[in-house]
């Protein structure tokens, strides 16, 4: 079933310490929102305090939020796609982490498992652990991987590192978010050259685009490592409407990959973020949907 998703839309849980009333409006909504939208698959993400990886100070604080996996199936049980929902596995033990795969497989959704920030933050379980635990006892659960374009840029063995989560049973990767059209590009360049000289079928690359609107956002974005180029970061910094120009961006940015990957013949997705709490920003993230779609030619 995921290895036929194209298109996606990407939201956070509430935090930990909001209601159980509240809880269940926010749900509510974004349930009415996503089964308007036609995707293919909603992604919950598993935020993890990344400050071990980078010393700057962080935009915005860290805050705790309900864990996906519970959120993905009791919060958002009726929305009508399939869910691929994060785990970040240094946060969780093998039983726990064992148990909320288990469960994600009963339900027939995926699982995409995160490391840890950095090896300077050791976690109650390694990647490698809980990749060799899915395999062993949960085979049936699809599983996705993570894929940075910009590690591939700057140091090189992002292929290798996808093909190795290939080998250990992932069957797509979903990007951070993108911004860099030559980063990407030249990460699916090497990878469609790599699995055409080894005959390997070249797994979903799902790319993420998120809308930004705020000047803050954008520093978060460049703490998290998104690659902004600097002409961007000024077009963005100095428009009248940063979001409105942010989206424009992100359609331009994936409609060159989109073209590019069809030539190829690999089989790229665009993952929408709404990841912000502001309407505008939930509203352009619909809008960016919309766009997407038309780029596919849905």
């Amino acid at each position: 079933m995921f290895s036929d998703v194209r298109l996606t839309y990407g939201l956070t849980p509430p935090k930990a310490s909001t209601s159980p009333e509240r809880q269940r409006e926010v749900a509510a909504l974004q349930t009415q929102r996503v089964n308007g939208l036609g995707v293919d698959a909603l992604v919950i993400y598993d935020l993890q305090d990344e400050s071990s990886r980078n010393p700057a100070e962080r935009p915005f604080p860290f805050i705790e939020t309900i864990d996906p996996a519970v959120y993905a199936m009791d919060h958002l049980a009726s929305v009508t796609a399939p869910k691929i929902v994060y785990q970040s596995v240094g946060r969780r033990d093998a039983s726990t982490l064992r148990g909320a795969l288990l469960e994600l497989e009963r339900r027939g959704h995926a699982v995409v498992l995160v490391g840890a920030p950095s090896r300077q933050q050791p976690g109650a379980t390694r990647l490698s652990d809980a990749y060799a635990l899915r395999k062993a006892d949960v085979p049936r659960l699809a599983l996705g991987g993570i894929v940075i374009a910009e590690r591939h840029e700057g140091a090189g063995g992002e292929v290798d590192r996808l093909l190795g989560k290939l080998a250990q049973g992932c069957s797509f990767f979903i990007s951070q978010t993108v911004y860099s059209v030559t980063s990407s590009k030249n990460l699916l360049s090497d990878l469609h050259y790599r699995c055409a000289a080894e005959g390997v079928a070249i797994p979903p690359v799902i790319v993420t685009l998120s809308p930004c609107g705020s000047v803050k956002t954008l520093q978060f974005m460049r703490w998290l490592g998104v690659s902004i180029p600097r002409w961007l970061e000024n077009e963005l910094t100095h428009s009248r409407d940063i979001l409105e120009t942010s989206l424009q961006v992100s359609c331009t940015v994936f409609e060159e990959l989109w073209h590019f990957a069809k030539e190829k013949g690999l089989p790229l997705g665009a993952n929408v973020e709404s990841v912000a709490l502001g309407k505008a920003e939930i509203d352009a993230s619909v809008e960016l949907v919309r766009r997407v779609r038309r780029i596919m030619g849905r």
